[in-house]
Order: C-alpha cells, then structure tokens, then sequence
C-alpha cells in the first residue's frame, strides 16, 4: 500500500502543478520534482492513519448498499480535514462526494468500499478463517483503496496550501459496487461533468502496483420498466477509468 499510496499522490500532484503551465516546463518540472520528494515524505509520515483507515474498514465489513458505518467514518473523517462533503448523491445513502480547493484543474480520485457475502476473514492469515463463519467481509480488499486515496490526496492538499496551487481535489466512493455499479449513477446525475483526470484505484494481486489509462464505454439502465421498455442509456467518460455497471 505504502509504494501504491506514494505513486498516487504524484499523479495528483503532476497535473495540478502543471495545468496550464506548458510554457514554462522546465521551471516547473524542477519545482515539480521538490514537490514529488515532500509528496514522498508525507505519506510516509500518514502511514499510521493509513493503517487505521484500512483497519477500520475491514472490522466494518459492509454489503453493498449498506455501508452506514464506512459511510460515518470515512465523511466524518474528511470533514475535519477540511473537505466539503455532499452526502447522499444520486439517491444513495452511502453514497458521497468530497472536494476541497477551487477551480481547475478538478481531480477526482476513487475507490470501492462494499465487501463480499461470505468472505469473513481473520486478518493476516492466509488460509480459510472466517471471524464470523457465514458472515460477509473484505474478499477482495475494498478496505485498502480509500485508505491509500485519502492519504494521498492530505499529501497533496498540503502542498497545494502551502505552493499556493490552484485546482480542486474530489474524493468518491464505489457504493455496492459488488451489485449494481453505482459509479454509472454518478455518471448519469454530472458528477463527473467538470472532472479533467479521474484516478481509480483497485487492490492487485501479489501486491503488485500498475497503472494506466483506461478507456471505457458505459452502458446503463436506470428508471423503471414502462410499457414493457428499458430506458438505456450509453455514456462515455471520456477514459476516466469508471467502469459498467451489471444490469440486473
């Protein structure tokens, strides 16, 4: 987490450093390079509240659509650190929207918080031991990507302050994203209308670390059955690596 946490916060800070700013690259790629070596070190000293985060999301262990306590915590937890927090967008409890700075550019940085049916798991072991037998848990580690997101982004907020850096910083969360792919909602509702860079992050296997651009086209249904018809609807995010939605 700690290398994956690092990387992202040098994407954040690359374009918001240099939005705008060609003409001056070579000023600001060695100001840029300071910026990525204090990035580096911030993280680093956050590496407590990332363990925490990560902790208390996995002990939280929530289906989709019911993730009131990842929900609290995580809000709660944004608000103090000064972000304006929208809650309930697109008609979804659990669903939310942090920003904090103003003007472009507009970074958007993302990750799923649902857990799995039946996936109750003691932590650090690596056979089979469920906490509860039956019960449902962090299967496939949606307890780590808002930890590494928001450590992240603190990096980069502090740096923004300081540097005096224009832009605006938007955190979000994949709500039930196990059952419906609520990101498309997003989409639909102009969350990400305004966005320039959109950056989601995914646990990986053998604690491996990628990145890349993704290209995606969208396809959803939303309201309800009239007449015997389903009203579709195609969306392209422009390659800003939100993913579809299962139609159930």
């Amino acid at each position: 987490m700690k290398k994956y946490t690092t990387l992202l916060s040098l994407f954040l800070l690359t374009p918001a450093l240099l939005f705008g700013q060609a003409k001056k690259a070579a000023k600001s790629n060695d100001r840029l390079d300071k910026l990525k070596a204090e990035a580096v070190a911030s993280v680093e000293a956050n590496k407590v509240l990332a363990q925490q985060i990560n902790d208390k999301l996995f002990s939280f262990a929530e289906l989709g659509f019911q993730e009131e306590e990842s929900f609290k915590y995580l809000t709660e937890l944004l608000e103090k650190e000064g972000f304006t927090v929208k809650k309930g967008i697109s008609g979804i409890p659990s669903a939310w929207i942090a920003t904090w700075g103003s003007g472009k550019p507009l970074i958007a940085v993302g990750s799923d918080i649902d857990c799995i049916p039946k996936a109750s798991q003691k932590p650090g072991v690596a056979y089979k031991d469920p906490i509860v037998e039956g019960a449902p848990g962090h299967g496939e580690g949606h307890n780590s990507g808002q930890a590494l997101n928001i450590v992240a982004v603190l990096a980069v907020k502090k740096l923004m302050e300081r540097e005096k850096i224009p832009g605006t910083l938007m955190l979000w969360p994949g709500v039930a994203e196990e059952l419906v792919g609520t990101k498309a909602f997003y989409v639909r509702d102009g969350y990400f209308k305004d966005v320039d860079a959109c950056i989601f992050t995914h646990v990986g296997n053998n604690l491996g670390v990628s990145w890349g651009i993704m290209a995606t086209t969208v396809w959803y249904r939303c309201g309800s059955i009239s007449k015997g018809k389903r009203l579709t609807q195609r969306v392209h995010p422009g390659g800003g690596g939100l993913h579809w939605m299962r139609s159930n």
